[in-house]
């Protein structure tokens, strides 16, 4: 299996999916189940400009991972999952039981940084674990491929 990286552009911060995206990631670094918070390095954002985070999809479009940060422009998200993509070897998979709905989703972090969580949750702990270790996986291949050229500047695919 293959995946790529896509952007989720946000038309504003302030927006309703960007900021349930954002809340989610705080629900996870706050309460992770590792007994401490977990960094997001989140950067403050002006809540009426544009916005966009990346994606982990597979080859038929399926989403697989989020990325644990809002950026404001490509840039900076460019540069943060270069930095992500370098350091593949340390990440750590962690599940995240949500009892009272029966769920389980999970989160990679490294050290005490937050990176990425699962794009949904699952009935099962071991389901759970497989599609982290799938997304780990898939993004370790990444990191290895060769850097592809950005041709279009609007293209939504994140190419480094």
């Amino acid at each position: 299996m293959s995946a790529r990286l896509l952007y989720a552009h946000f038309p504003s911060a302030g927006h309703k999916i960007a900021l349930e995206w954002m809340r989610v990631v705080a629900e996870i670094a706050e309460n992770s189940s590792l007994g401490t918070a977990l960094r997001t390095n989140q950067e403050r954002l002006t809540a009426s400009a544009p916005a966009l985070a990346w994606r982990l999809v597979s080859e038929n479009r399926r989403e697989i991972a989020r990325g644990c940060r809002v950026f404001g422009d490509e840039a900076s998200a460019k540069s943060d999952l270069k930095a992500l993509l370098r350091m593949t070897d340390a990440f750590e998979i962690h599940t995240s039981p949500a009892p009272r709905l029966r769920s389980t989703g999970w989160f990679v972090s490294a050290g005490d940084q937050l990176l990425m969580m699962g794009a949904r949750r699952y009935e099962k702990r071991s389901a759970a674990e497989s599609a982290a270790e799938l997304a780990v996986r898939l993004m370790r291949d990444l990191s290895a491929g060769p850097v592809p050229v950005l041709r279009e500047p609007h293209d939504p695919l994140i190419l480094l």
